[in-house]
């Protein structure tokens, strides 16, 4: 049986390497999204994997935040809350893992604030994350569009990836 894949295709040109969001993952978060009526702050977890030379990320999904998050206008802290045990589920069952960090800039732009890149920066650093290059997802909007900023935290830089058509590709 073939299956057609939908995805969002990210590539750092310097880097040799692309991040694709599957397109599943990708409605996840709208809805997510979408739930916030409050339009504060709000984020997660993004989980995945990495491809055979570790070269090219695949992100499969974008978790709720938390319920111990704390959510404000302009921050967010998230919380810790069934993460554990959901990210020793996505790897027992499906071989996928911490990939990094998503949060929203609601009616803003998706720029990393000086807040955000540290916080990727100790991210990298913390062995009990066991992610040395984290990625950074922010999902903004600018003139009622949706704009997502990606990037990963490589050697303590910050490194962004430019959006690619999307792409098909059976499986």
């Amino acid at each position: 049986m073939v299956y057609s894949l939908v995805m969002k295709e990210y590539e750092n040109i310097e880097l040799k390497s692309k991040i694709f969001i599957e397109d599943a993952a990708y409605h996840k978060l709208l809805s997510i999204v979408a739930d916030n009526k409050n339009k504060l702050e709000t984020g997660g977890i993004i989980i995945g994997y990495y491809d055979e030379i570790c070269q090219n990320a695949v992100i499969t999904e974008f978790t709720k935040p938390p319920e111990d998050s704390k959510a404000a206008r302009f921050r967010f802290y998230r919380g810790i809350k069934g993460l554990k045990s959901l990210l020793q589920q996505c790897w027992k069952e499906q071989n996928e893992y911490y990939l990094g960090e998503w949060h929203l800039h609601p009616k803003s732009n998706p720029t990393p604030s000086a807040t955000d890149i540290a916080q990727m920066k100790k991210i990298a650093q913390d062995k009990n994350f066991n992610c040395k290059e984290p990625i950074l997802m922010i999902l903004g909007e600018v003139a009622k569009t949706k704009v997502i900023s990606l990037s990963i935290c490589k050697n303590d830089q910050i490194l962004y990836y430019d959006e690619r058509a999307e792409i098909y590709e059976d499986t």
